[in-house]
């Protein structure tokens, strides 16, 4: 009797694993919104490439998905782009969590104004404060508060979950194995840009 059952076991398991990968199979061949769409343009247009154009619009699906989930995180906490962009920018490119505005200003590529503008929101909602350059009494120094460094590691850290949650349908490998790919793509157009950049100059 406990050979049979072990045997029925071994077989239950054997059926489930092969109904999962029948399931892998199924849903692989179903496609996504993107194959229908392909399939629709290609109709119409020799010069397009399937395979790029899959690419392409897969990035860009993809890249709707996880920004539409970054803006939840973002209004879950209180906080639009501009201001997390400046919030991280305090954590991550200083020790003491303290700029000076201008180096602040010019590393969001922010005209003084609108700086002005972001700093006053951020200083109302106690995220900053503003305090006197010691060595110089014209300066101004931006300083991340306490509540501010709360809500920025809060933020980051919902979103990085977020992330990870749709990344994981994929291997490490398959995950070290894209961002070659994704690089290699990148790297190309970076150089690109700057040799227009080059050739405009």
């Amino acid at each position: 009797m406990i050979e049979k059952s072990l045997d029925l076991e071994i077989l239950y398991h054997r059926y489930l694993d092969v109904k999962r990968l029948d399931m892998e199979g199924y849903a692989q061949s179903m496609g996504d919104s993107v194959d229908f769409c392909i399939a629709d343009v290609v109709s119409q247009y020799d010069a397009i490439d399937p395979e790029v154009e899959g690419v392409v619009d897969r990035i860009t699906t993809i890249n709707k998905q996880l920004n539409r989930g970054f803006e939840e995180t973002l209004a879950d906490h209180g906080l639009n782009y501009g201001e997390y962009k400046l919030l991280l920018r305090l954590v991550t490119r200083t020790e003491d969590n303290r700029m000076s505005a201008g180096d602040l200003s010019r590393s969001l590529m922010l005209s003084s104004g609108a700086m002005t503008n972001r700093l006053d929101q951020l200083e109302k909602s106690e995220l900053i404060r503003r305090v006197r350059d010691p060595k110089d009494r014209r300066g101004v120094h931006v300083e991340l508060t306490a509540k501010g460094r709360a809500i920025i590691d809060k933020a980051v850290t919902e979103q990085a979950a977020k992330e990870i949650d749709v990344l994981s349908v994929l291997s490490k490998r398959e995950l070290g194995g894209l961002n070659t790919l994704l690089r290699k793509v990148l790297t190309s157009l970076e150089a690109r840009a700057d040799g227009n950049a080059e050739a405009a100059s």
